[in-house]
């Protein structure tokens, strides 16, 4: 077996790998194999010389003479005396040694190789979390220990929820929250520890770039989180109060103040209550909404906020009576926020027994007598009325011909079962209709909480024509024409033909500048009849009377 030993500038070096030389480097080897020391001419031994003059390595060159040749013994003084040899270390000493290379072999390779040294194989790779939680420089069980730590604060931790003086506590134990992270700490632990050891290398120089993020995310009992919910929307909620009206003969009166409710979203805290579960932090303050009554007490100042007068001089008893019957219905009336009112639904079929009258009205382009003539005039008051105060219209038609009471596009023809007045409120409070009527006006007064701006219907003539359409009305008491052979005299002159626009306009309460100005009707009416009236009066005193106004040209 060859043996070897390796000197760097004449010392010896502890590793140096074959084939590198940084310096002067000798080798010294037993036997005779390429690249051997010199031997010494005529020696058999190998070994050699030793060195007598303290100089380091090699032999010491014999002495010859001039021409080159050995010198013969010498004889003149003494020789020297040699120096005792150096006893080489015991084998078991060289075997130590070579172990304990060896292992610094090792060591050094897996440094100089792997980038990975025997402390920290054992350790979490550098820059890899899990859930937030740096783990480089742990053992697999501190990493694991220490998360499950976390994990039962987590689960324990109370946060408290207020509202008002009122307070609850919460935990993500109370929901059975759990998280597992054990598949994510396995991945976590994997890196730097599986794979080649260039593999594992190369993946710890990447992390020092970029950080290794594992998340797990937490579970909880769904059922158990909404129960929660409910418990506290039960302690939370409170319907409002609505203040509480009272309809006088003349106006209503607020006998009791209105009292706010609240509501629990329950949606929007079991979300904050799913943020707080998956990352520890949410609005502590319950999401309660403040509830308005229907009824508030804003409108403890009733004040006429609308109002409508039209004439009924023109008409006789019975279709006058009509009117008032159609309009009480509407007296004391409240409309709510939302509320959806129908005119024919309130009112009723018109019916003797609903204490209705037989009356001219409206047949086509023609009058005739029906039980409850005159009803369109009270739906046609109402109708502006409710403009005023802000209602949304829903269904509203036109007469056939244009009426006397009111400017065309203003007017609102009902007839129960056919057409039909519909309107709702949409202004967010309620309004209370007070109605009456004389011989002279029928009325429609609406009290509540003051519109954003005062409105009127306006009427917008686009064409019109003179009718030439005539009628007659018997003048039974004989008051303008007595005779039948007497001139009949003009009682009421029909409108003409007319198309027409209606407008709401709205107006500044203080300034009374016009604010906005919007079309909603657009109507065509047929021309109307000019009526007379004629005396029933015969000669020999004999009446001639007719049931309705007779029609000629």
């Amino acid at each position: 077996m060859t043996s070897e030993r390796y000197y760097y500038s004449g010392q010896p070096a502890a590793y140096a790998p074959r084939g590198r030389y940084g310096g002067t480097m000798y080798r010294a080897q037993s036997g005779g194999g390429r690249g051997s020391a010199p031997r010494r001419p005529g020696g058999s031994s190998g070994r050699a010389p030793i060195n007598r003059g303290g100089q380091p390595g090699g032999y010491r060159p014999e002495p010859r003479n001039a021409s080159g040749q050995r010198r013969g013994p010498q004889s003149q003084g003494r020789r020297a005396a040699a120096s005792p040899r150096r006893k080489g270390l015991p084998a078991w000493a060289r075997l130590g040694a070579l172990v304990l290379a060896a292992a610094l072999v090792i060591l050094l390779g897996v440094k100089l190789v792997g980038g990975i040294s025997d402390a920290s194989v054992e350790r979490f790779a550098d820059n890899v979390y899990v859930n937030g939680v740096k783990l480089t420089g742990m053992t697999k069980d501190e990493g694991v220990g220490y998360m499950q730590e976390l994990r039962d604060q987590w689960l324990n931790q109370t946060s408290t929820l207020t509202f008002k003086d009122r307070q609850w506590d919460f935990s993500p134990a109370q929901v059975k929250a759990d998280l597992n992270f054990d598949d994510q700490l396995e991945k976590a632990w994997s890196l730097g520890h599986v794979g080649s050891r260039a593999d594992r290398k190369m993946i710890v120089d990447s992390l020092k770039l970029a950080p290794a993020e594992f998340v797990s995310n937490p579970t909880y009992d769904e059922a158990a989180l909404d129960k929660f919910v409910a418990d506290i929307a039960s302690q939370v909620d409170e319907e409002p109060i609505d203040a509480e009206v009272t309809l006088t003969e003349l106006k209503p009166v607020i006998t009791r103040a209105s009292v706010n409710g609240w509501k629990l979203d329950q949606a929007q805290l079991k979300d904050n209550l799913v943020q707080l579960i998956e990352t520890g932090k949410t609005d502590l303050n319950l999401p309660v909404n403040e509830v308005q009554p229907t009824i508030t007490s804003e409108d403890m100042e009733m004040r006429v906020i609308a109002k409508c007068e039209t004439d009924v001089t023109f008409r006789g008893r019975p279709s006058r009576t009509n009117v008032r019957v159609a309009l009480e219905h509407f007296n004391l009336f409240a409309v709510y926020p939302g509320d959806t009112i129908s005119f024919n639904d309130v009112v009723g079929p018109r019916t003797e027994a609903a204490g209705f009258m037989k009356a001219p009205e409206y047949a086509g382009s023609n009058e005739e007598m029906g039980i409850g003539g005159g009803v369109c005039q009270a739906s046609t008051t109402l109708y502006n009325a409710i403009i005023q105060a802000g209602m949304t219209i829903i269904e509203r038609n036109r007469h056939t011909m244009t009426v006397s009471y009111v400017e065309p596009s203003q007017d609102a023809a009902v007839n129960y079962g056919k057409k039909d007045l519909v309107f709702r409120n949409d202004t967010g409070h309620a309004i209370y209709i007070y109605t009456n009527v004389t011989k002279e006006l029928a009325s429609v007064t609406i009290y509540g909480t003051r519109p954003e701006y005062f409105s009127r219907l306006e009427s917008v003539i686009i064409h019109e024509e003179p009718s030439e359409r005539v009628g007659y009305q018997d003048d039974e008491e004989g008051k303008y024409v007595y005779y039948t052979t007497d001139p009949p005299v003009l009682y009421k002159e029909g409108h003409g033909s007319c198309e027409s626009e209606g407008w709401i306009v709205s107006y500044d309460w203080d300034t009374k500048q016009e604010v906005s100005r919007v079309q909603v009707n657009h109507d065509v009416y047929s021309p109307g009849v000019n009526v007379y009236w004629r005396g029933v009066h015969n000669l020999d005193g004999s009446v001639e009377t007719t049931a309705e106004p007779v029609e000629w040209s």
